[in-house]
């Protein structure tokens, strides 16, 4: 399955649904399920210290102690500095810094992708004296910096309502038309989880998607066989600005 294209906001989704004869009469039932997103693009490599950008070492207090699980160590995912993003949805901090970690199971058999704390994120709202630390084991992936667009994003997936006016598959099959019309992502925040191989909504009741996040080789990223890696959060502690705990999941 394929991510809504980069750069489509609310008035490009009324232009396709008025332009898709079956969808055209289902547009206020969509449109007021549209969610707000932020489309991720990989924009190269990077040596910057505190811009958004997946692998490569993060930018944290000095003296900050690097997770790790009974297992194992954690990996750097990668950070968001919100200041980035023009027009942020509105659940999303304006400013600030957040770091992502992810287990890796050395053995390969003793962590799960919806184990609690599978992602770890730490936030910081003022990172001006931050530094860079390398992983404990001096293996960083190359950091690739990311560029952050608003978007609106619709559910590919009849299992992620339960209000379908119609036949869910016949819109979502529509949906599907519509996303593989723009440019395609596969990485974003917010928005509705999108996965591969799952036939299930992967969201915990009453928490909505943070992340989700393609296999990438560029960062040795391969979840569940080359799936996606989606990660959760409770709504109001992400107003709140709380990352310390969050959910996930991979498919």
């Amino acid at each position: 399955m394929k991510h809504t294209g980069a750069g489509m906001d609310v008035t490009e989704l009324q232009h396709r649904l008025a332009a898709d004869e079956a969808l055209a009469p289902h547009a206020d039932y969509l449109l007021g399920i549209a969610r707000p997103c932020v489309n991720i693009e990989l924009a190269g490599q990077t040596t910057a210290a505190a811009v958004s950008r997946f692998g490569g070492q993060p930018c944290v207090p000095a003296g900050f102690q690097w997770p790790s699980h009974p297992a194992g160590r954690y990996r750097f995912l990668g950070q968001i500095n919100f200041a980035e993003i023009a027009d942020a949805p509105s659940l999303l901090p304006r400013s600030g810094l957040l770091a992502l970690f992810y287990a890796e199971d050395v053995d390969g058999d003793e962590v799960f992708w919806q184990d609690e704390g599978y992602v770890q994120g730490f936030y910081w709202p003022d990172h001006a004296d931050h530094v860079l630390m390398p992983c404990p084991t001096g293996d960083d992936i190359p950091a690739w910096q990311i560029t952050l667009q608003s978007g609106v994003d619709l559910p590919l997936f009849d299992v992620l309502r339960d209000d379908w006016p119609e036949d869910p598959e016949m819109l979502t099959d529509g949906i599907c038309d519509i996303v593989r019309g723009g440019d395609v992502i596969h990485n974003y925040l917010l928005g509705y989880p999108s996965y591969c191989t799952l036939c299930y909504d992967p969201a915990p009741p009453g928490w909505i998607s943070l992340l989700t996040v393609f296999s990438l080789p560029e960062l040795q990223w391969c979840w569940h066989d080359g799936d996606k890696l989606m990660v959760f959060i409770e709504p109001d502690k992400l107003q709140r600005a709380d990352f310390s705990h969050l959910k996930s999941d991979a498919g």
